[in-house]
This record gives structure tokens, sequence and C-alpha cells, in this order.
């Protein structure tokens, strides 16, 4: 409790020195004409993931980010990473690792759900860590990040959602088209550092028919950290450096009439690793990162293959309200690099054999709304439908053609119903969202390192009820005061835990741990804003019962440990615009703590690795438009000191600054030159993940070093 009421004392502090620049600065900022458009009072954002309706951001009782289509293309003009997008927006998300893995970027300390158009992309049966990685950043509208448990879209999201919206037709009869092309390279212009992307969009409409469609190709280069070392590959879990990735992407729609259309998107995403590199040991008594060099690699690529499609009709006067029901389906395969494992995991007939593993994945789903607002009963909101999910998913080794996990099939039914009450400047808001679920796993071995043990399939069943209330309070035109709980379901990693069974006569119908994971989340929070400046504050605490930690066994891989945990912290974000055109400057800071009960004695009483919650984070930025036709952005971004849960000094984390830096050049009124360089001051750093490792996981192969000073130059042209 003590932590706890350090972090409001902080928060509250932190609040009022905001607040009073923010009133300082708004009495000049009205002046400034230096408009940028993602600078905007709140009213301006608008977001669908949180209610699956379209709904102004300030008018709901939860903690929300929404990156528009201007901060990505800048973003994206210094690093093509997805992982650094979010965890630079997003405050509650966990630092990148610059890998294909995700692995260590949590939401809040738990589990995010991704999403593509509302479609799920995560795979909580196995989750692999690669469901971040499906989509191409060229073809993103705007990112919008729903902070905190929900289970508004369904399972997965016990941290928050993130939802990547794709790109819309124009809205008038016509049509637009984007050709861009890029370099990329790291500033000790060596070989192999260089990379580049060929990408192409158009977009058009033409009475009742609209389309978007889009190809791209990128090869992302082999990197170097701040000492010029080349960076340590990670041939196992999967990299982004030295691989090639080509998407496609179309939205087709079709309007019937003013009442119905229906629209068809597909989107295909690939991404493989070269194998031209391999690692080299690096040591952690002397802080040496691990290194590469060149050489052939074993086995296939690793790399994400993704298919996903969705089918949407809508009725916008169905009984007075708008219907939209949604057919969604996905493809998932990723790839893992080839081992020896050196302790054990993959032996066969006692030897260790090199083998690789794939997760694949089925989804296919219906997803259901239905929005009315009804004048006679004072306004009152109805949001209603049902979803139903089907995701078939195992993990199998693919040189010898053994099975690690289990198909598992997961059968969900939801019915859901939300209400909104406006009453005067207060409106309230409050939901149920029944679970209806069932698990099928048939009968399996496990391998040889867990014993071959036998476990016999089932059928187990859940049924959980989630609610959710919430207030948002219209004090004056520039304050409102938000507040509410939220409750979020999703699966324990359930492959990991099937793969590690090593006790004889058990069976799923059975297995306790296969229980979901339900996180109950209370928030409150402030928001301010007025002409060109917007400031918020939030204090959160997420608690479950029965959560999900991850945790390395002997062998250095980690199972699944079932414990009561809680994560708290406080978001303070703010942007104000500059008097006298000096432009835009903004941020945030998070501060995030996580306890679990790790003795099991009913009380959170360790504190979360690394592996599992964020450090506190610092970012700031200053955009400014010199001209017309030039502007820039400067960044940074400050993950501050965290010590070890366990007092062990080799986990604790020292903390870094990065900083990044981006010129655009508009030459023509359709052709743009930008110039990024992320890591600007060259920094030598270990990421915040291989810092907090420790134990069995701590090894001299995964001390990661992050990219050093990197280039990229892109040109753009728009018709």
């Amino acid at each position: 409790m003590q932590t706890r009421s350090a972090f409001l004392a902080v928060s509250l502090g932190a609040l009022t020195l905001f607040e009073s620049a923010a009133v300082a600065l708004a009495q000049t900022a009205a002046d400034s004409q230096d408009a940028d458009p993602e600078v905007l009072s709140l009213e301006a954002f608008k977001i669908t993931a949180a209610t699956r309706t379209e709904k102004v951001a300030s008018a709901l009782p939860v903690s929300t980010t929404v990156v528009g289509v201007t901060s990505l293309d800048r973003q994206f003009a210094i690093s093509s990473d997805v992982g650094t997008a979010l965890a630079q927006f997003i405050p509650g998300y966990a630092p990148s690792r610059q890998k294909l893995s995700s692995a260590g970027e949590s939401f809040r300390g738990r589990d995010p759900l991704y999403l593509v158009d509302g479609i799920p992309q995560s795979n909580p049966l196995r989750a692999g860590k690669r469901e971040s990685i499906t989509v191409d950043p060229f073809f993103l509208e705007r990112i919008e990040a729903v902070h905190g448990s929900s289970a508004t879209q369904g399972m997965g999201a016990t941290g928050g959602l993130i939802n990547f919206v794709t790109r819309v037709a124009p809205a008038a009869d016509g049509f637009t088209s984007s050709f861009e092309t890029s370099g990329v390279t790291s500033t000790r212009f060596k070989s192999g550092g260089y990379g580049g992307k060929v990408a192409a969009l158009t977009a058009a409409r033409a009475g009742a028919a609209s389309v978007v469609a889009g190809a791209t190709w990128e090869h992302k280069p082999f990197g170097f950290d701040g000492e010029g070392r080349p960076l340590g590959v990670d041939n196992v879990q999967g990299e982004t450096l030295d691989s090639d990735t080509w998407s496609l992407f179309v939205k087709a729609g079709y309007d019937f009439n003013p009442r119905h259309r229906v629209e068809l998107m597909v989107n295909r995403f690939s991404l493989a690793q070269n194998l031209n590199w391999t690692a080299v040991n690096g040591n952690r008594l002397t802080g040496l990162p691990t290194t590469s060099v060149r050489g052939s690699t074993p086995g296939l690529p690793a790399e994400n293959d993704v298919t996903s499609a969705a089918l949407t009709f809508t009725d916008r006067e169905l009984f007075d309200g708008e219907l939209t029901v949604n057919v969604f389906s996905q493809d998932f395969t990723a790839t893992y690099g080839a081992t020896t494992s050196a302790n054990g995991t993959f032996r066969l007939n006692g030897v260790p054999t090199l083998d690789q593993s794939r997760i694949v994945a089925e989804k296919h789903g219906l997803r259901t709304t239905w929005a009315r607002t009804f004048p006679s009963a004072g306004d009152l909101g109805v949001v209603t439908g049902f979803d139903y999910l089907a995701d078939e998913t195992a993990q199998v080794l693919v040189l010898t053609g053994r099975t690690w996990v289990p198909y598992t099939t997961f059968f969900g039914w939801s019915p859901y119903l939300q209400l909104e009450k406006p009453l005067g400047n207060l409106t309230l808001s409050g939901g149920l969202r029944y679970e209806l679920a069932e698990l099928e796993v048939d009968d399996f071995t496990t391998l040889e390192s867990a014993g071959s043990t036998f476990v016999r399939g089932g059928n187990p069943s859940f049924e959980e009820p989630l609610v959710n209330v919430g207030a948002n309070w219209r004090v004056s035109r520039r304050v409102t005061l938000f507040g509410g709980f939220a409750q979020g379901y999703g699966m324990a990693d359930i492959g990991r835990i099937l793969r590690a069974v090593n006790t004889p006569g058990l069976d799923v119908d059975t297995f306790i741990n296969l229980n979901p994971v339900v996180t109950d989340n209370w928030e409150t929070g402030i928001r301010l804003h007025g002409n060109g400046w917007k400031f918020g504050w939030s204090a959160f605490l997420s608690t479950a019962e029965l959560g999900a930690r991850l945790v390395a066994n002997a062998s250095g891989i980690y199972d699944v440990v079932r414990e009561k945990s809680e994560t708290y912290g406080t978001e303070i974000t703010g942007d104000v615009r500059l008097p006298g055109r000096l432009g835009t400057v903004g941020g945030y800071l998070a501060l995030l703590e996580g306890k679990s009960d790790r003795d099991g004695d009913g009380t959170v009483d360790r504190r979360l690795p690394g592996a599992n919650i964020s450090a506190p984070k610092l970012s700031l930025f200053w955009d400014k438009s010199w001209s017309p036709h030039f502007s820039t952005r400067l960044q940074s971004m400050t993950l501050l000191r965290r010590s070890d849960p366990d007092g062990i000094a080799a986990g604790d984390f020292d903390g870094y600054t990065l900083v990044d830096a981006l010129a655009n050049w508009r030459v023509r009124d359709n052709q743009t030159v930008s110039v990024g360089v992320e890591n600007l001051l060259d920094h030598d750093y270990i990421s915040y993940y291989s810092q907090t490792l420790t134990g069995s996981t701590a090894t001299a192969a995964n001390l990661y070093a992050g990219r050093g000073r990197t280039l990229s130059v892109r040109y753009r042209f728009g018709f």
C-alpha cells in the first residue's frame, strides 16, 4: 500500500504542475497559427475499439490513445518497427524488443488483444508473441488503444485493446494514389546494413462502389549497436534484422442504397528472416552484448505468414438503429528458428536433436453489433449483439514431424448488452457480456523432455459473466472527470501448460490450471483540454484472482504459473501548441508496478519481473513547422531505473534515454522527402528485456543491444 500511495502522490504532484502549465500556456496558445492536425480538442478524436461503435474519446469512462495518420506517418518515417511505435505513443505499453517476438511487450503489465479492423490477431491458446506484426504499417489509418481490461471485443484483452485501423476510401467520388520508396541504413554504413521499402496504395470511389488496394515490399537491413558492433540475432525466436516482407491489401465496398452497405477486406502479410548471420555469445559479467558474424544457419527461416479476411454488412436503419454483421477468418503461421536445444527440450531417443517449432492457428467467427439511441427514454444509448469465435491452434515441430502442443480448439459464444444514459453533464454507462466457452483437446503425449507423458483429452467448459460500469462527468467546457470498473477475460497460455505436463494420470477436464484469467480493472482520471492543448491523468488498479505469470524452468523454457496478481500505476499525458509559432510539445509519464502471490498465501507480496511489466517511462516530443514546406520532429523515450524484484543485482535495470529526429520537405505539392534518424545520439544500450533477465533465462546468448544510430530517407509521391 505504501508503494501505491507513493505512486499516487507523484501522480498528483505532476498533475498539478501540468495543469498549471496548461492554464498559463492556453492564454497564448489560441493566438498561435502553427497548427498541428494531431493537437486538437478531445472532441476531434473518435474511437471504435472501446464500444464497437464510433464514440468521441472524451466521452468514454476509460483511458484511450488514438494515434492518427499524421503521427503514424512521422513515426514510421523514423523506424518501421511496430513495437517501437506502440511504446512511443502508448504510456502503459512496454518497450520494444526490436525483434520478431514481442515477448515482454505487455500492456499495463498484462496481455493486450491485438486487432486489425476489429479482427482478433492474438492467439491466446498458444501465445507465441508474434501477433503484433500481421499488417504493414503503410496500410494504417490510425491506431486505437483502450487502456486496461476490456471484454468489449472478446477474449484476450486483460491488459487492453490495440486496434490497427486500415485505410478507407475517399468520401467523395474520385481517387487518390500514393507511392513511396525508402532506404534505411546504420550510420556505420557497413555491409549488410542497407535496406529499403517500396509501397503503393490507391483509394477510389465511384458512386456506390469504393476500393482501397495496395502492395508493399520491404527489406529490413541488418543493424549495429552504438559502438558499431553487429547486433545479436535471435535465430530461435525470430528476427526482423535482415528480413524480407511483402504484403497485399484490398478493401472493397458497395452501397446498395443509403441504408445497406457491404464491404470485403483481405490482408495478406508475410515476413521471413534471412539466415545469413549467426549469433556470438556475449558476456553478462563484463556487459559485452551478444553480437553476430556472417554464417549460414540450419533449418527453415523464421517467419510470420498471415491471411486475414472480413466481410461486413451494415444496415443503417434496422429498427431505427444501425446493425453491423462482421464475418471473419484468419490463417496464422509463425515459424521459429531451428536449434539443437542443448537443454534437451527437443531431444529424440535421448539425443539432442535439431528441430524448430511452428504455431498454426485458424480462426473464424461472427461479430454482430446493433446500436440505437432512444430519444423517448432520455437519449438512452443501447449497444447489443453477440459474438462467435472458433480458434484451432497447435504447435508442431517442423523437422521431425512431432507435435509439441496438440491441436486445441476454443469455441465461444458471447451475448452482450451495453447501456449509456446522459444526465445533463453526467453520463453513466454499464454493460454485461456473458462468455460461454468450451475447449476441445484430444488425447496426446508430451515430448520426451516432459517425460513422454500421456495426457487424456477432454472438453472443459467455462461460463463467465463480465461486467463494466463507468461515469463521465463534464465539469466544465475544459474539464472532464471519469472513472469506472471493467472486467477482462482471457486464457492462460494453454499451449505452454499442456506441453509441460509431466505428471502421469492427468486429464484436460480436471486440469485446474486451464481455468480462464479474469481481470478486474478500476480506473479514475481527469481530462483537461482547450484551444490547442490537452492534458490527462489517470490511475488504475488491475487484479486477477488466478492470473498467469511466465516463469523460466530449469531448462530456460518459460512455463505458466497460475497465481493471484495485481498491477497498478498512473499515466499523465499532455500536448501544448506553443505561442509564437514555436511548434507543439508534449508527451507522457507512465509509472507502473505489479505484484503476485508467489508463495500461495493469498497475499500479493512479490514484485513482477521485467518480463511481465514495463519500467517507468517518460516520452517527450517537439513538432515544429518552419515553413509551409519544411517541418521537423524531435522525440525522446526515457526508461527510468527499476530494481530487480528478487534483489538480484544482475537483474537491476539502469535506465536509458533514446532520442529520434525527423525532417520533412515538401518539394512539390504532391511530393515529400523525409529524413529520419533513430537513436540520434548513437547511444549504446542493452534492451530493457535483456537487462532484466535473471536465472536460467539470463544467458550469454541473449544479452541483446539495441539499434545504434539509423538513417532513413523516404520519398513519397501522391496523385
